[in-house]
């Protein structure tokens, strides 16, 4: 764990100093011997040569306080990036005068810890007999499954991970018990932290995806689609590692013991939770979870947050329903994370464009924004901004994307934008974007969009949206177009006069939606014919009442695991080929409300794992039940069935108002 402090230490003081290169330049030597003390300590625990337990007694031995030094460390930094704002030359002397010398203490205590790490290191603290090295090595060998039965052998396993996926897997343990983490936030939020080793060349989110893929590859986190979750056993004992090294507190209950020192804080399920220390505590990142309101008294115990945690980083206020952010959010000039998405707020405070060190801004479901300011694309760190549409709202308008948009070089995610007013043409500077979601396309832009989008050659997402598409608004035709090459998630929402030409040039295309297409032609003769498509969602995208075998012959959908179907039409689906859909593990019949029939076939599907239909014609239900159903012998290989008969929804939906449910 140590290891893990001292690399995360390193990243942030060369950050810091390339971030806040002109207010540090006159701390540069300081900083820089800083980094060379640590890099040596850091050595010293690459050069353990596999003495696991020896190493962990150090790690013991000194963590408390090599990590009180690292910390000392960034507030010290932190704290006079913040009082040089707006200070006279004479404050300016004063300050860093104050600054040097808490350095320079601060490399005194550095250097103590690495003079006696040293000698422990040579076996004169040590005695090799207090440890069993090799029984605890083999152990440490083990696969995870086989460690859990022994807790100590299960720790050493875990802490021998390497210090970056160590990280990744604590983060994800944040999170409340059960919840489904969706991948993106946790890349996001791993590289705001800067919980992440650095690889030249190679961009922060495409290495934390890295990580994550190797920790589910080691089997100690469970990867669902775009859904995260670490398993129980693992998550307990991590959190009792986490706990141990104060790397985050989870207020549970209103008597949760929070300790004066306390950096990282989620608050859980009930605004009584809020400790009352909460504007005491050196916080760098919070976290509410299922806090869905707050009363007036709530609020009062939060506005510490944005009145006095200057030194704030991730700021996680998703589904929190708060109506205003004050203007003093603009004094957290060290946020790197702001999460807003779904709660009330109906604007930002202009106060907002001061966030220099801004990476995400997730507005997403956000009350009814419509506009924020523009100057916001001008925050050159700024990576995710992340907009869509509320109900009766169709993307952000009212952002006005300035000439100079070609500088924002480090954004990659760029949603829920209109883009009319010369946007549409402006977007073509901004050829590093992987991931872009424009609304509301008119006829009258999408040209200019069509070539914007063709200059993005890295595109790895993009979702176009009609105007009101849920009203089957037309979404113009994009011809000729060609789509990025590497492109692997589309999203197309409403009507489509005929399929694009150009779907069948989408080769790496894993992830499809067509929304409110109502095309007369069954869009899945071009669609089984991609190489790579694994989750295909067809939300009445096809108003044909029947589909037949040609929906998917022998060797069409080669890698589809996820098929979700939505019509109001379809009556019945009659057969499937044998050998079609070789690899289907979900099956989701939504709201078709006509359907009689599953397909004949559907039983030679063996890899299908769930099949959900929701609602069911009453007669349908009878169809299927295992006593006697003539249909019954279509899905009872299949080893998760779900359903609800129509008659059930009709109930449920008497007491909604109409228009609620899609």
């Amino acid at each position: 764990m140590a290891e893990a402090i001292v690399k995360f230490s390193l990243q942030r003081l060369k950050s810091v100093l390339l971030e806040e290169n002109q207010k540090i330049s006159s701390l540069e030597d300081q900083t820089q011997i800083l980094i060379s003390l640590l890099d040596e300590i850091g050595g010293f625990f690459e050069s353990t040569d596999g003495t696991t337990g020896k190493n962990c007694e150090l790690e013991t031995r000194w963590f408390r306080e090599l990590i009180d030094i690292v910390y000392n460390m960034e507030d010290c930094i932190d704290n006079f990036v913040v009082h040089m704002e707006n200070q006279s030359a004479s404050d300016q002397t004063i300050l860093i005068d104050q600054c040097k010398i808490e350095l320079e203490n601060l490399e005194k205590s550095l250097l103590h810890v690495r003079n006696q790490m040293l000698e422990d290191k040579k076996g004169k603290a040590v005695k090799p007999e207090s440890l069993d090295v090799e029984e605890n090595t083999s152990k440490a060998d083990a696969e995870p499954g086989e460690a859990s039965s022994s807790p100590t052998s299960f720790k050493v396993y875990l802490s021998n991970l390497p210090y970056f996926l160590q990280s990744c897997l604590k983060y994800c343990c944040i999170f409340p018990e059960n919840y489904a983490i969706p991948k993106g936030r946790l890349v996001r939020l791993l590289v705001a932290e800067g919980l992440i080793q650095e690889k030249p060349g190679q961009i922060a989110e495409d290495i934390a995806k890295e990580n994550i893929k190797e920790l589910a590859n080691l089997g100690v986190l469970h990867v669902d689609g775009n859904k995260l979750k670490v398993p129980e056993t693992i998550r307990a004992f991590m959190l009792c590692m986490m706990g141990e090294e104060g790397f985050i507190v989870s207020c549970t209950s209103s008597d949760t013991n929070v300790p004066p020192t306390t950096r990282r804080l989620s608050i859980h399920l009930d605004a009584n939770n809020i400790p009352d220390n909460l504007n005491n505590l050196p916080l760098r990142s919070l976290f509410l979870f299922g806090i869905r309101s707050l009363s007036d008294a709530a609020l009062d115990s939060l506005r510490p947050v944005f009145h006095e945690k200057k030194f704030l980083r991730v700021l996680d206020l998703e589904d929190v329903h708060i109506k205003n952010i004050p203007d003093e959010l603009g004094d957290m000039i060290h946020l790197r994370y702001l999460g807003l998405k779904n709660s009330d707020i109906d604007a930002l405070p202009e106060s907002v464009t001061n966030l220099r060190n801004l990476q995400t801004l997730d507005i997403r479901w956000n009350g009814k924004i419509t506009d924020i300011s523009s100057s916001i694309l001008k925050l050159v760190q700024l990576r995710h901004l992340k907009m869509f549409k509320n109900w009766g709202i169709n993307g952000v308008r009212e952002i006005l994307v300035p000439t100079d948009i070609g500088r924002s070089e480090n954004l990659q995610t760029f949603t829920g934008l209109y883009a009319g007013g010369g946007i549409a043409a402006a977007l073509g500077n901004l050829t590093q974007l992987k991931r872009l979601g424009v609304m509301d396309v008119a006829a009258d832009h999408v040209n200019d969009l069509s070539v914007s989008i063709m200059k993005m050659k890295g595109l790895h997402s993009l979702s176009l949206e009609a105007k009101s598409s849920y009203a089957s608004e037309v979404l113009p035709s994009f011809e000729p177009f060609s789509p990025p090459p590497d492109l692997q998630k589309l999203r197309l929402g409403g009507r489509l006069e005929k399929m694009p030409s150009w779907f069948s040039l989408m080769g790496n295309l894993i992830k499809l939606r067509l929304g409110f297409s109502h095309l007369s032609e069954d869009p899945a003769l071009v669609l089984q014919f991609l190489p790579n498509l694994k989750h295909l969602t067809l939300w009445r995208a096809y108003d044909g009442k029947q589909i037949g075998k040609e929906f998917c012959g022998v060797g069409g959908f080669p890698k589809l695991e996820v098929l979700v179907i939505a019509s109001h039409v379809l009556e019945e689906w009659t057969e499937l080929e044998e050998g079609a859909l070789p690899n289907l593990k979900y099956l989701h019949m939504h709201n078709c409300l006509r359907l009689r029939t599953l397909p004949e076939g559907l039983q030679h599907i063996t890899t299908l794992q769930e099949l959900k239909l929701i609602p069911l014609l009453d007669d349908h239900v009878e169809r299927l039940k295992p006593d006697g159903g003539e249909e019954n012998h279509k899905i009872r290989n299949i080893p998760l069935i779900s359903f609800m008969p129509t008659s059930v929804v009709e109930q449920l939906m008497r007491g909604h108002p109409a228009g609620q449910c899609a």
